[in-house]
């Protein structure tokens, strides 16, 4: 079988991308790119890796970031995985790619998902509303945020002796699994 290959988009430390470059050895899946928009952790690690990598730096790109963005995506690529992506993807872009971007959000979408909902705010809401699960959701993308069509999702007990913080590095840990066990679902569908 030929390889399937990924793309990972990522803005922040790189521990998801890591995470699936790790698997990939051992995987028949295969990451051809880092994208990220900014300089990161991400970047680094994709240096360990030996994976390459791309900045594309949103601030020198501005309106033209989503067409520099496609430009670099190897035309033979399967699957855009969104791995700590701050950017909101355009409708155009989405449109281009569908059903060939998949995110990972820290929560049960389609609760405290959308603009403004990421990182450490989002299991302040939950704790704040008192709810008794949280968790994680891939999904894929579309030109909603956060309202693409479910993939996966797995959910944990809340526990009220954490801190906002303590409880979304333990929704961290889940992300990765779930998005492997997403792209597995994925190729085999395609393959």
């Amino acid at each position: 079988m030929t390889d399937f290959n990924i793309v990972v988009c990522a803005s922040c430390g790189g521990g998801n991308f890591y995470e699936l470059a790790q698997n990939s050895k051992n995987s028949d899946y295969k990451i051809s790119l880092l994208i990220c928009d900014r300089d990161c952790g991400a970047v680094e690690k994709a240096r360990l890796c030996g994976i390459p990598c791309k900045i594309i730096d949103r601030k020198i790109y501005k309106n033209n970031f989503f067409e520099e963005l496609d430009s670099n995506i190897p035309s033979n690529t399967d699957l855009i995985v969104l791995a700590g992506f701050m950017p909101i993807l355009s409708a155009e872009f989405c449109k281009k790619w569908h059903k060939k971007i998949i995110n990972t959000h820290p929560s049960l979408l389609p609760k405290y998902g959308g603009i403004g909902m990421y990182g450490v705010k989002v299991q302040e809401a939950v704790m704040k509303n008192k709810e008794k699960y949280t968790g994680c959701t891939v999904h894929y993308v579309d030109k909603s945020v956060d309202g693409g069509e479910i993939i996966f999702q797995k959910k944990i007990l809340v526990n009220y002796d954490e801190t906002a913080w303590q409880l979304g590095g333990r929704v961290f840990k889940e992300e990765a699994p779930l998005l492997i066990k997403a792209i597995n679902k994925i190729k085999e569908e395609r393959c």
